[in-house]
């Protein structure tokens, strides 16, 4: 967490993600970049000029960052923290302005403000946050609320038995290191799932000892699906971080398959951690 990117458009969510950024950046002798896409599509504006002029036009997006600029300024001076944020200004579609910019910078965290989807909105297009969190090739901690890094005392790690994710749980134990957290193994059962609590409750003690872990506590809960039982355990611990696993599908294949991890995102009120996998995790 030593170089955190915030996409940044000024809303109280975008605020909130800064802030919580920057208590990461404060904790871990960090620093933070805020990132303010301006997406221009090729429309005109009405003007004097009768014969109007392209909204993507240098000038235009000249006055745009200038504005932007001034503005986050303002926001720099009310924040009162040692960690002064960083600022840039960029043009396209945000998601992938967002990847861009972590290669950019190098950044090796992304936090972001999400109030979710629902719906055909959520089916059809998702929340920038997911599209972000789906193509991400670094961690991506999506904000809800007004949460503190100081509240977050349990993480809520759903997880299966696989014993090829090496450097996933890795960055799990780090996660678990930095917050000082208690980590939560879940395992949620559904009607396809043949094995016992008791047995599903051995594997999960098992698979944290094949990897070392500490701190933690194992669960079973049942749920019609993967996401419900997720929701439903992290319901019961306000103020907790759920730290998953995405594959980062997208296309035909996302709408076909979706993820859980974007679902919990954006119906749960909790920070989520996410990691998008690869055939190295």
């Amino acid at each position: 967490m030593k170089k955190i990117l915030v996409p940044f458009d000024f809303s109280t969510l975008s605020m909130s993600a800064l802030r919580f950024a920057i208590e990461l950046a404060e904790a871990a002798n960090g620093e933070v970049t805020a990132l303010h896409v301006v997406n221009m599509t090729p429309l005109y504006l009405e003007s004097l000029d009768p014969n109007g002029y392209p909204i993507g036009s240098a000038s235009i997006l000249s006055e745009l960052s200038r504005e932007a600029t001034e503005h986050f300024a303002r926001v720099r001076g009310e924040l009162k923290t040692r960690i002064e944020p960083g600022f840039r200004v960029e043009q396209g579609l945000l998601h992938q302005i967002v990847i861009k910019t972590i290669h950019e910078t190098e950044a090796d965290l992304v936090v972001m403000g999400t109030n979710g989807s629902n719906g055909i909105t959520e089916v059809m297009m998702g929340s920038n946050t997911e599209k972000v969190v789906r193509t991400a090739p670094v961690p991506v901690i999506s904000i809800h609320k007004g949460q503190k890094i100081s509240q977050i005392r349990n993480i809520v790690f759903p997880t299966t038995f696989d014993l090829q994710q090496h450097r996933f749980i890795w960055q799990i134990r780090a996660l678990q290191s930095f917050f000082g957290a208690h980590l939560h193994l879940l395992y949620v059962k559904t009607p396809d799932t043949k094995d016992t609590d008791k047995t599903l409750t051995g594997m999960l003690g098992d698979l944290a000892a094949y990897y070392d872990l500490s701190e933690y506590s194992v669960h079973v809960t049942h749920a019609s699906t993967e996401e419900k039982g997720v929701l439903k355990f992290a319901a019961r611990m306000p103020g907790s971080m759920i730290a998953m696993a995405t594959h980062g599908y997208t296309g035909l294949t996302h709408l076909m398959l979706g993820s859980v991890a974007e679902n919990v995102i954006n119906h749960t009120n909790e920070a989520v951690w996410t990691y998008k996998l690869s055939e190295h995790a």
